[in-house]
């Protein structure tokens, strides 16, 4: 199989997150109550999706940003608190929603700005991005340090030299400080995303699997933490 090596990366994604760690999670009850894991996280997608688009359950943005920070044992609850504080006042979650659907349909730096504000996270950029791709994963692909190390090494072997690379910390962070940065990472991510959809496109061609945006990016996360190189598919 051409798209072996995909496959076998994509097979071993892991990350399984214990909700109930939120150490505010009696404050929701009904929420924070799931442990998510490979097997069920297409539920915990279409959950989200759903608290956008018919339930008004904002508290399924805290879970989703506590399961993205989970493994920043120092910030995953400040975070979240931070966010959930924010989203339960006044109209911050309808302008919240609306950012995310505006994000999806139109993808542009401002809208994406004015989602970093809605989700009271005015400097992040991995976390936003995780909500618009929860909200549409076939066409948006997540992002982290080990996106960024991926692309910043293999951009150029898969036709994609002339893009730019996102602007990381020493320790591989996302470097979110300057509007130059933000301006570049957005750009980075705008290509990152073509990609994946791309190569979303070319393994359902050779392989008929239902492969989104982000089913290319959970292979490649996984490729780049297990030193499996992937292999250039046929357009």
């Amino acid at each position: 199989m051409m798209f072996e090596t995909w496959l076998n990366a994509y097979t071993q994604y892991d990350w399984t997150v214990d909700l109930s760690k939120f150490k505010n999670r009696k404050n929701y009850p009904g929420f924070f109550n799931n442990i998510i894991t490979p097997q069920n996280l297409l539920d915990f997608e279409k959950k989200f999706h759903k608290s956008i688009e018919d339930v008004n359950h904002f508290e399924v943005a805290g879970e989703v940003c506590f399961w993205k920070n989970f493994g920043t044992f120092q910030s995953r609850n400040r975070l979240t608190i931070r966010l959930l504080d924010h989203l339960k006042l006044n109209d911050h979650w309808e302008k919240f929603k609306k950012c995310i659907r505006d994000l999806s349909e139109t993808p542009s730096y401002v809208i994406f700005d004015n989602l970093r504000k809605a989700a009271n996270q005015p400097k992040g950029f991995a976390s936003p991005i995780t909500f618009l791709s929860f909200y549409n994963p076939s066409s948006f692909p997540m992002i982290d340090k080990n996106i960024a190390y991926w692309w910043s090494e293999n951009k150029a072997r898969f036709g994609y030299e002339e893009s730019v690379n996102f602007s990381q910390r020493s320790d591989g962070w996302i470097q979110t400080y300057t509007r130059s940065q933000n301006i570049q990472n957005w750009n980075a991510y705008l290509e990152w995303t073509k990609f994946c959809c791309d190569y979303s496109k070319r393994i359902i061609n050779l392989s008929k699997f239902n492969n989104r945006a982000r089913d290319v990016e959970m292979a490649i996360w996984e490729a780049q933490k297990r030193g499996i190189k992937l292999t250039i598919l046929p357009v």
